[in-house]
């Protein structure tokens, strides 16, 4: 059959505009592939190691305001580098363990390779991640837990106020952030970590979510002594 000039024109027409159109959809994928969305990482949750000098520090301002005391600053101690890098992991182990915690798809992420120290760790925190996201974690325990990274906080802040030369002001200031860390992250943690009913009656040391035994569902505040 002999080609409508008519048809032909128009089906070139069409097959530019399509062309034209797929070339315009791949651009904008590949520009979009160029970045990451602070909103759109594991569960609506942002990058894990944030853009800080503190991994996960993004979940905190608080965060933030500690790293900016010191940066300015130079130690006058041998150890305060050292002190300084210390603490900087446990405010990093606090932001990760929220911002696991805070995950809608419940992943056991931002935790999974944090180093584990035996001054203020009282297991690997990816299992504490993991046990919270089953519910089984005893109030009494998750308290422990945070008492020891407190301690051990506040103590390193002490010797950097000194080591840093951190007026008075300052240190009230740091004082502040490391406890509306600590807090936030708690509040955070009793929500998701403990379960609402702890069932005693049918509960044992077996099962999945937490036991508490009668003996010492009264004891008092833990205070750090055995």
């Amino acid at each position: 059959m002999p080609i409508n000039p008519g048809s032909s024109t128009l089906f070139f027409v069409i097959a530019g505009i399509a062309a034209l159109w797929v070339a315009y959809v791949a651009h904008r994928m590949i520009q979009n592939n160029k970045t990451i969305g602070s909103g759109n990482w594991e569960g609506f949750q942002g990058p894990p190691l944030g853009v800080s000098d503190i991994p996960c520090g993004q979940e905190s301002s608080y965060a933030a305001e500690l790293s900016a005391l010191f940066s300015a600053k130079k130690s006058t101690t041998e150890e305060g580098e050292a002190d300084l890098k210390e603490f900087k992991t446990i405010v990093s182990k606090l932001c990760c363990f929220k911002h696991d915690l805070m995950s809608t798809n419940q992943v056991v992420r931002a935790t999974l390779r944090v180093p584990f120290n035996t001054s203020h760790d009282r297991e690997n925190l990816g299992d504490t991640t993991g046990r919270c996201f089953t519910k089984s974690m005893p109030p009494r325990e998750l308290d422990i837990i945070f008492d020891t990274w407190k301690t051990r906080g506040l103590l390193l802040l002490d010797r950097l106020c000194t080591s840093y030369n951190l007026t008075p002001s300052e240190s009230a200031q740091a004082d502040k952030a490391f406890a509306s860390v600590l807090l936030d992250t708690l509040d955070v943690a009793k929500t998701v970590c403990v379960s609402s009913q702890m069932e005693t009656a049918k509960g044992s040391p077996r099962d999945l979510r937490g036991y508490m035994p009668e003996s010492i569902k009264n004891l008092g505040a833990y205070l750090g002594y055995y």
